[in-house]
């Protein structure tokens, strides 16, 4: 099973929404969203998962963008409690050391089991006072760290391994000098490696930033199976790169580097919708914006991923 974590930035949403909707997202992906905002986008996705009846994992307590400031507002704290309330819908909590008062809190306004959360672990320290309170109980899902001491600590607690597997650069022009590197592996060992699934941040990264910028290069990033089904992944980025001019035309020139590598690729897989879209934007001469470009490149990372899997 696969557990992306995705950002709840409305572009990113809109992926996953836009894949199960055309029900191309396969039942062994459940995504872990971390909100940054109450939007509609963020309920209206919800919604769509709980009604088809597909398991989402909901962080009540992220790190990042203004939401927690937002759940002070009543109306905004009663949208969220909704939202958690639906059947399909998991509450995920970062573990720290004041995050038990808030696991107690949810236990009671939703009226829900340990065994309903997901939490996500980053701390080893506090797994001795995780299993003090949770006792008998073991969360449906224990997301930790990819590394050894987290696994041999939490074996057999229903536990996922999180990775960052996005080599980010500080500007897009570096992947000039890097066109296709490794990306992972994760798919075809994490059963015998003692996990229930594992997790990356798609073709996103980790880092998060709250403001936009206008890139002075365009980059596109698909991730492809090699011939040992491992995924690689593949940076197609602009030529004209000395000013934040023309990003249409930028983004043509990318998008040409993509399709004539596309076009030399024989394996089913990679026929997914968002590479349809691609081609259709290069063959039409049309210009999505850089938002949805990356909404694009989730896209297709999680349709294949699904076909890996399956």
């Amino acid at each position: 099973m696969y557990y992306p974590f995705i950002r709840g930035r409305q572009y990113d949403l809109l992926a996953l929404r836009e894949l199960q909707s055309k029900e191309l997202l396969s039942n062994k992906i459940v995504p872990i969203i971390e909100p940054i905002k109450m939007s509609s986008t963020l309920s209206t996705t919800v919604k769509i998962f709980n009604e088809a009846q597909r398991n989402l994992i909901i962080i009540t307590n992220p790190k990042v963008g203004s939401f927690t400031g937002e759940l002070e507002f009543e109306s905004i704290k009663q949208q969220f409690k909704e939202i958690l309330s639906y059947e399909y819908i998991y509450p995920a909590v970062h573990l720290n050391r004041e995050s038990f008062t808030h696991i107690e809190r949810i236990q009671r306004e939703l009226e829900i089991e340990l065994s309903d959360f997901a939490l996500i672990h980053s701390d080893r320290s506090l797994v001795s006072k995780y299993k003090e309170f949770f006792n008998d109980f073991i969360p449906s899902y224990n997301i930790i760290p990819s590394e050894n001491s987290f696994r041999r600590l939490l074996r057999g607690q229903n536990i996922i391994g999180l990775d960052d597997k996005f080599n980010k650069l500080l500007r897009n022009a570096d992947y000039l000098e890097q066109v296709s590197e490794f990306f992972s592996e994760e798919h075809l060992f994490y059963s015998e490696e003692g996990y229930i699934g594992f997790s990356d941040y798609s073709v996103v990264g980790e880092e998060y930033s709250e403001s936009g910028f206008a890139p002075y290069a365009v980059a596109i990033h698909i991730v492809y199976p090699n011939a040992d089904d491992a995924l690689e992944i593949m940076h197609f980025v602009s030529d004209s790169n000395d000013d934040i001019s023309d990003p249409a035309g930028k983004f043509s020139e990318a998008l040409r580097k993509l399709i004539e590598w596309y076009e030399g690729i024989y394996d089913d897989r990679m026929d997914t919708l968002a590479m349809r879209v691609f081609s259709e934007h290069y063959k039409e001469g049309t210009y999505p914006g850089l938002p949805t470009l990356k909404k694009l490149s989730i896209m297709h990372h999680l349709e294949l991923m699904g076909k890996l899997l399956e």
